[in-house]
């Protein structure tokens, strides 16, 4: 077989398997993995080779949560309710241009590959929408060179969990911009955006549908999101109880457990993942487990905002496929998945005196790989088989965090982050090379965001107005 890539000599860990790191020959085709043989016994006559004797190879990491809308958005608040910012998101985000939205989500592109993140399920965007801001968004992902799931936000109902009591104040007279649009038209939207854009970039691109979470929806527009994705083929992703708050109106409203309630209404199902999923008991654990609906864990976000810890080491423990996720950089500040693998794990040992409980780091690799690629829907994503997407993530292996050597899958969780990544390739392409990215000019487009949110808090003053009144009444 004639192959596109070899990658010679690497140290090569692999999140399903429990034996130690070992050197291998990674040879590529077709952007598939083709073989993984034992380091220098493939057969010469590659297009391109990669001498990685001083490499760590793993596969890409896969961020199964974030915002393309909050990627220019680091540093802009701290000691905010989950309301709170909500609002303030709404102010810093909205009108944006196609270009804009265009430059916002490439821009985030640097920093994943930067990181080493190959893959993102990207919640998109904040308000309503149009097919031009889908292409936008599309087209950045396409230029990066990335793969990714457009997550199509949309609802039909009131952001009741983020309304102040008794409603908004009588003085704030400007247009509420999470205001939903008709169902029959979210919808239409949806199907006509996975029409036009799933499957794009050879296949790289996928789009879904995705309620900004369930209780912010009908089950009409529920519904119709379980037949869209069910005829089309399409993954399913969900803002899910990330707030005591919102637990406390699902169960008000449909009498039973949101988690349950996604199951009577058929959605719980291996196309279905869900983000944050912290306000769950140990029945709704169970039902994901049986149901294989997949919670992403976004820890960082989670503990900024004070939105509680979700229970990671019991989704574990009862067979939870649990993905990781950055959430966005409003909340996050940064977008290295390094860093949420570290704090997935060290969360929850402190609740669990028996250490045979504790998650470990092999667990924390298979989040951030394995888990991502089936909460993404690609076929062996994250796994190091024949037959799987040739996405991979290179560390310098001569770097201060990894010297000296002493436990790679360790060192790798708790040591190592996205400053060690030196080589980003997808589907066989090398997007970043000695930490330089190599799919497209990052210099421009840094400049292009470097004065974008004054001009939109300028271009929105009369709304950032409106947002400063509505944060002092939901504190």
């Amino acid at each position: 077989m004639y192959a596109d890539l070899l990658i010679r000599n690497a140290l090569v860990v692999d999140p399903e398997s429990a034996a130690a790191p070992t050197r291998r020959d990674i040879v590529v085709a077709g952007g598939r993995i083709a073989g993984i043989v034992p380091a220098g016994t493939a057969a010469a006559g590659a297009a391109r080779v990669i001498e990685a004797h001083e490499r760590l190879l793993m596969p890409g990491l896969v961020n199964a949560h974030t915002h393309s809308p909050l990627n220019i958005l680091k540093g802009t608040g701290d000691v905010l309710s989950h309301p709170a910012f909500m609002w303030r998101n709404q102010a810093d985000t909205a009108g944006r241009t196609p270009d804009e939205i265009y430059a916002s989500a490439l821009f985030g592109c640097i920093e994943h590959l930067l990181n080493g993140t190959t893959a993102v399920i990207d919640h998109f965007p904040e308000q309503g929408f149009d097919i031009a801001c889908v292409e936008a968004v599309v087209n950045a992902y396409r230029t990066a060179g990335m793969r990714a799931v457009i997550a199509l936000r949309i609802f039909d109902e009131p952001y009741t969990d983020i309304e102040p009591e008794g409603g908004f104040p009588e003085e704030l007279t400007i247009a509420n911009p999470l205001a939903p649009a008709p169902l029959a038209d979210s919808l239409a939207l949806v199907e006509e955006a996975i029409r036009a854009f799933d499957g794009a970039a050879d296949g790289r691109i996928r789009v879904c549908p995705a309620p900004s979470n369930p209780m912010r929806c009908s089950d009409a527009l529920l519904e119709g999101v379980r037949d869209i994705a069910e005829r089309l083929n399409t993954p399913v992703h969900m803002h899910l109880l990330e707030t005591a708050v919102q637990a406390k109106i699902a169960r008000a409203r449909y009498g039973t457990s949101m988690v349950r309630h996604l199951d009577d209404l058929g959605l719980l199902s291996p196309r279905l993942s869900t983000a944050h999923t912290i306000w769950l008991d140990d029945e709704d654990i169970a039902l994901m487990a049986a149901r294989g609906a997949m919670p992403v864990h976004n820890p960082e976000s989670n503990l900024k905002l004070g939105a509680g810890i979700a229970p990671v080491a019991t989704m574990l423990r009862a067979g939870v496929n649990v993905a990781l996720g950055t959430d966005g950089a409003g909340t996050n500040d940064n977008l290295d998945l390094h860093e949420v693998m570290r704090l997935a794990v060290m969360l929850q040992r402190p609740a669990l005196p028996d250490r045979a409980q504790w998650p470990t780091a092999n667990d924390a690799l298979r989040m951030a790989t394995v888990n991502g690629g089936r909460a993404m829907g690609v076929k062996d994503l994250g796994r190091l088989v024949p037959g799987a997407p040739a996405d991979f993530t290179l560390h310098d292996l001569s770097t201060v965090a990894w010297t000296p050597l002493n436990d790679v899958l360790t060192q790798l969780v708790f040591a190592a982050s996205g400053a060690t990544v030196d080589t980003v390739i997808v589907d066989g392409r090398v997007l970043l090379e000695n930490r330089r990215i190599t799919s497209f000019e990052a210099e421009p487009v840094v400049a292009a965001v470097r004065g974008l949110v004054p001009a939109l808090r300028q271009r929105n003053r009369d709304l950032q107005q409106w947002t400063t009144q509505l944060e002092g009444a939901v504190l």
